[in-house]
């Protein structure tokens, strides 16, 4: 590789580099600017208008507002009465794209659930929550504006979402652009390395050529010495990384578990009680049997929410399920 001329090189390396960080960024990174351009527009809306998409959004699952609770309410901090089979649930909805949900916050919407005495409570922002929040309110609903977005993007009027379409593409002309010149750089500075290096090998040889110590010279001490400080002691050894706890061992296990049925592409937890099943269609019964069956086999984890996300581009709406109730 180091004896091809100069500009082969940096073809090459630009043509690799270019290649693969245009491959990321129309799939992966594409996908990624979607949902940052939505959550921008979500963050732009008056906090009645979002809200009531939200509402909208959790249909789905059999929550209809409470009659007269969202015309009372004004202030992003209000708690919003939602009703689903006669049983009255507390939403909170935190709309600011910079939000960050915290376990006070969490612990907060917990004492309103109890106060009101409410069956459960769900809290949503365009923001992110920090890992944990909710570790001590495993009955919440937490939803993030990542898991938020795929449930109310086919909720918005065409021309919101083809406005987000618009600059979520321009966004990837964009870094698309910006892959092209990451990759000629590479290509350069790679290149030129291998002239300076092609350039230098003869002297490098000579100075790398072994010095041959004089016949006097006792050179076993420090030979022995370095072996002697590369073994360790006996009786020593290297500390075991800590182990996952059981409960995690097990949430691992069901990802992992899942993913093997037929149709789940991949899953992923959003939450301490809310796992994300993306589908390469619409869920069968069949397959709601086998995903039952395999989290039934935990006791800890029998009544997890799961969220059935079909693929992009279809009809089918979000499905929101669990096994085993509370």
């Amino acid at each position: 590789m180091l004896n091809l001329p100069f500009l082969l090189i940096a073809v090459i390396v630009g043509l690799a580099v270019g290649v693969g960080l245009t491959l990321w960024v129309r799939t992966r990174r594409r996908q990624q600017l979607e949902i940052s351009e939505g959550i921008r527009s979500l963050a732009a809306m008056r906090w009645r208008e979002f809200s009531r998409f939200v509402i909208e959004a959790l249909q789905a699952q059999g929550f209809e507002a409470a009659r007269g609770e969202v015309a009372t309410q004004s202030a992003q901090e209000a708690d919003l009465v939602l009703d689903r089979g006669g049983e009255t649930w507390l939403l909170s909805v935190k709309q600011g794209a910079n939000y960050r949900i915290t376990a006070q916050m969490v612990d907060e919407l917990a004492r309103s659930v109890r106060y009101k005495n409410a069956q459960g409570g769900i809290l949503v922002t365009l923001g992110s929550i920090e890992p944990h929040a909710g570790l001590a309110h495993p009955a919440l609903e937490l939803h993030d504006g990542a898991t938020l977005w795929p449930v109310v993007e086919p909720l918005l009027p065409p021309s919101l979402h083809q406005d987000i379409l618009s600059r979520a593409q321009a966004g990837v002309r964009r870094e698309t652009i910006y892959a092209w010149g990451v990759g000629a750089i590479a290509g350069l500075l790679l290149g030129a390395a291998s002239g300076l290096l092609t350039a230098e090998g003869p002297e490098a040889a000579i100075a790398a050529e072994p010095t041959v110590a004089p016949a006097s010279a006792d050179v076993s001490a420090p030979v022995e010495a370095a072996a002697a400080a590369a073994v360790p002691p006996v009786g020593t050894s290297t500390p075991p990384s800590a182990a996952a706890t059981d409960e995690q061992a097990e949430r691992n296990e069901v990802q992992r578990s899942i993913t093997t049925i037929n149709g789940v592409e991949r899953a992923a937890w959003t939450s301490r009680s809310t796992l994300v099943l993306y589908l390469s269609a619409p869920a069968t019964e069949g397959q709601v049997q086998a995903i039952c069956g395999l989290i039934e086999r935990h006791d800890t984890l029998r009544a997890i929410r799961l969220q059935l996300q079909p693929p992009a581009g279809s009809t089918a709406p979000v499905r929101f399920m669990q096994c085993q109730a509370f």
